[in-house]
Formats: structure tokens, sequence, C-alpha cells
């Protein structure tokens, strides 16, 4: 994957709410930078190799850009709505499961580089930051906080 040439998030009834809640998250009472979306998202990504297409159901937890606060002056934990989608897009294809590792954090580097319109090196700092440890990746450990989202995330790849 080279390109995302656009995403958008699917019309409906409970789908624009869920995009308002990107839009106006609020920080959960019982943990810092942690932020619920309380109605379902359904999220699509047209790349150069195929379409990527990730929902999830009301009550997804999640953190925006995930890492330390010390560097939010450089790389915002939520910035504006195509930053947010990047670190939501992301989250779901991690627990999703349709991009192995490798294209998971590739897809979130070009979509941050294409859509949030980050340069090339600041998007390539994000992935090799991701990318250190896959401890996060697929089903969260026993006692981890996005134990929480198991079962509440639907992702499918579907290439040209």
């Amino acid at each position: 994957m080279n390109a995302v040439y656009s995403y958008s998030f699917v019309r409906g009834p409970d789908y624009d709410k869920g995009r308002e809640d990107l839009n106006n998250l609020i920080e959960s009472k019982s943990a810092k930078r942690r932020y619920l979306l309380e109605h379902p998202i359904y999220m699509i990504a047209e790349c150069d190799t195929g379409r990527l297409l990730a929902r999830s159901e009301a009550g997804f937890m999640f953190d925006g850009r995930s890492g330390s606060p010390l560097i939010d002056f450089f790389i915002p934990n939520l910035g504006n709505e195509d930053e947010r989608a990047a670190w939501l897009f992301h989250d779901l294809l991690a627990y999703g499961g349709s991009l192995n590792f490798h294209d998971t954090n590739r897809f979130l580097r070009v979509f941050l580089r294409d859509q949030a319109r980050y340069s090339g090196f600041k998007s390539w700092l994000v992935e090799t930051a991701v990318s250190i440890d896959d401890s996060w990746y697929g089903e969260p450990k026993e006692g981890d906080w996005c134990r929480y989202n198991i079962g509440k995330v639907t992702t499918l790849w579907i290439p040209k």
C-alpha cells in the first residue's frame, strides 16, 4: 500500500452519531487519555491496492494517539478529524486482523501522510514508533485496558 486516496464515514442514523462522537470526544472519568465512542462508527478507506472497511460497535474505547503526552505538541493525542480518523482506523485494524502488523502500521503512515497532511518524515516517525513493539496488536492481553473492546470490531480488506 502506497497511497490512501480518500476515506469516508458511512452515513446512517446510527453511524452519523459515531462520527459526531469522534469529533466531540470526552475523556473517560476513570482513565486519562481514554475516549468512549457511544455510538457505532463505520469507516471506509480507498487505497491504491484495495479498499478497507472498519466498523466498531457502540462502546468502543480508544486512546487517540498512543504514547507519552510529552510529544503532544508535535503529534497530538487527538488532533483534527483526519488525525482522529487515523488513530481510530489504526486501532480498529489492529483488533480486526484484516491486515498484518506491518501493513496495519504502514496504513497508518500512508493515511497520516495522504489524509492528515503529515510530512513524509513525520508520518514515517509515527510508523517507526508503533512498529517497535507488537504487544498491542491483535487480541488484547488479559488485564489490558483495551480488552474491553473484544468483539466490538469488524474489519475487511478488499484487494483490487
